[in-house]
């Protein structure tokens, strides 16, 4: 308490524990079934890094799923990522990426110099929808390169 001309001031303490300082916290106590001990989970919750037990977060697994088709069809495999819808579509995507190449190799191949360039420009266009799938997928973000997105999604859906 300090000394004023018109007598003793109540200053308030620097940090407040007294429960007259301020208009009382209406969250505290709180609620009986919003109160969770110290440590413990809600049930049911799964880290968004579930994965990482295995070795890889979600985002590296869909990323690596676009390195060849080999790493696809791995990942739509072995267990903690078969059932990760994510790294399902990208690894789909993927695969049907790989197939319109192929197809685009067996319907092209036999055409002459118009189907060899006809070829390269569905070559680039490629590269270029798989290039920003990667950096999609690297991202988190789901990437629907078009028409092997929607069959992607289906693909990926069915599994």
């Amino acid at each position: 308490m300090d000394e004023t001309p018109n007598g003793p001031e109540r200053v308030p303490p620097a940090a407040s524990n007294e429960p007259a300082w301020g208009p009382p916290n209406p969250n505290y106590p709180p609620p009986r079934e919003h109160y969770m001990p110290p440590g413990s989970v809600p049930p049911g919750y799964v880290p968004p890094d579930a994965t990482r037990s295995a070795g890889l977060s979600t985002n590296a697994a869909a990323t690596l799923a676009y390195v060849t088709f080999i790493p696809a069809v791995i990942l739509l495999l072995i267990e903690p990522y078969k059932r990760d819808n994510f790294v399902r579509f990208h690894a789909c995507q993927c695969i049907v990426l790989t197939l319109a190449d192929i197809a685009g190799d067996l319907v092209f191949g036999f055409m002459g110099r118009i189907g060899e360039a006809v070829r390269g420009l569905l070559g680039l266009l490629l590269f270029v929808f798989w290039l920003i799938a990667i950096i999609k997928a690297s991202q988190g973000e789901r990437y629907h390169v078009p028409i092997a997105g929607d069959l992607a999604e289906s693909f990926a859906a069915n599994l």
